[in-house]
């Protein structure tokens, strides 16, 4: 059973096409040089002059019958062309929508329609089988439509929704990452509502690749909080039971993304970064959080600002050394500890010696090179060289942590961007 509001678009589609009482139809197919027009026999023309005549008259239902009759007659296919559509006419006039559908597919079948008429109707058949849940049919016309009209941005869109709605997750999904390719091919903006089905389409299928890159679109093209934060989620269920520094490297993209909501979280990355030796890191975490109004407020506010102290003086030694154990850094073998180095001057927004010192270090040489070349990647996107830090993170070995955090790290900079 059809809901009132699906027949109301259906006829409000079929009467924009052809007019209530059929004004409108294409009754002369294109003229072939040298050739007369094509004409009906009377057996056909007697029924379909009746079937008009009753037409103006606003009686549809009984001019379907003198245009059923004609169609019984019609024996060419330009008799068959005329008659489908005076047919298709008297039930719209009847509101008769699924026989007006018929009729106008019979009509378009014998291919005397060509030319921008063929392609309106091939599009509004493929409108109005939709509209009426007829999923098959929607591909079928909007098949043979695409041919006329590739261009077309609207009914790829219907097509995949039908796969969709079929529970055709995989077609779906084939379909709108085609719309997707060629969107951006095209310079044009993918919609929100298309990347959203996308994404459920690949979900459906268990399928967590693609739900996560359908999610960094998402983040990317229509940057709003709950799309980062789903995507961090992912990546931290991908990162999980790896080490201690990767949890800090995810923490650190909440931080910047502004997902961190809650004491709890404040204090966590507070304790990560000073077990990792960056007060720095963890005196700005406190202040942000104090400044924010989410820590000092509960019940934990007495260890709050016991943590608070405690970044604020580890901080200020920090700073006084940083020269010095530079130097020294500067002296050993490889550059593990200069990039530390480099990653604890970016905290205190020492942005040229943080860059400098991780160069130095990545110069020298470290054992895990991946680590090595997110650092730098990292220093050179907060010292607002997004570029370069890109062109660093390219160096990572594909599926590693370090790979992970980086794509969050190319995210994030890009919804930063000025």
């Amino acid at each position: 059973m059809k809901t009132s509001t699906t027949v109301s678009r259906i006829a409000l589609s079929l009467a924009l096409a052809f007019g209530v009482a059929g004004a409108g139809i294409v009754l002369t197919p294109p003229a072939i040089a040298g050739e007369k027009p094509p004409t009906v026999s009377p057996a056909v023309g007697k029924p379909l002059q009746e079937a008009q005549a009753l037409l103006k008259g606003n009686k549809g239902k009984e001019a379907a019958e003198k245009a059923t009759a004609a169609v019984a007659a019609a024996k060419s296919p330009y008799e068959i062309f005329v008659a489908n559509e005076i047919l298709g006419a008297s039930y719209i006039n009847a509101k008769d929508f699924p026989n007006a559908v018929k009729a106008f597919e019979a009509s378009l079948a014998t291919g005397q329609m060509q030319g921008p008429e063929k392609v309106q109707r091939l599009k509004m058949l493929t409108q109005v089988h939709y509209q009426s849940k007829n999923y098959p049919k929607t591909i079928e016309m909007a098949n043979q439509y695409m041919k006329e009209a590739p261009t077309d941005t609207e009914i790829p869109v219907l097509v995949a929704q039908s796969y969709y709605l079929q529970n055709n997750f995989k077609q779906a999904s084939e379909s709108l990452r085609a719309i997707v390719k060629s969107s951006d091919s095209a310079g044009r903006p993918v919609k929100e509502d298309t990347l959203n089905l996308l994404m459920s389409a690949e979900y459906q299928q268990k399928n967590d690749d693609g739900v996560r890159t359908t999610l960094e679109m998402l983040a990317v093209r229509y940057p709003k909080p709950q799309y980062m934060k789903d995507l961090v989620t992912m990546y931290e269920k991908t990162l999980r039971g790896g080490s201690t520094k990767t949890a800090l490297d995810v923490f650190v993209v909440k931080f910047n993304a502004g997902l961190l909501t809650n004491a709890q979280d404040y204090t966590s990355l507070t304790e990560l970064a000073l077990q990792d030796g960056l007060p720095g890191l963890a005196k700005k975490v406190m202040d942000k959080g104090t400044a924010d109004g989410i820590l000092g407020q509960g019940a934990q506010k007495d260890r709050e600002a016991r943590m608070a102290t405690m970044a604020n003086t580890q901080a200020a030694t920090d700073q006084k050394g940083l020269a010095s154990g530079e130097a020294e850094a500067a002296k050993a073998k490889t550059g593990e500890a200069l990039i530390k180095y480099g990653e604890a001057y970016a905290t205190y927004g020492m942005f040229d010696k943080a860059v400098a010192a991780t160069e130095a270090g990545v110069a020298k040489g470290v054992a895990d090179k991946d680590d090595a070349q997110l650092r730098l990647g990292i220093v050179y996107i907060q010292a607002g060289m997004r570029a370069k830090g890109l062109e660093a993170f390219k160096a990572i070995t594909a599926g590693t942590p370090s790979a992970g955090v980086a794509q969050l790290w190319r995210i994030v900079s890009q919804n930063q961007k000025s």
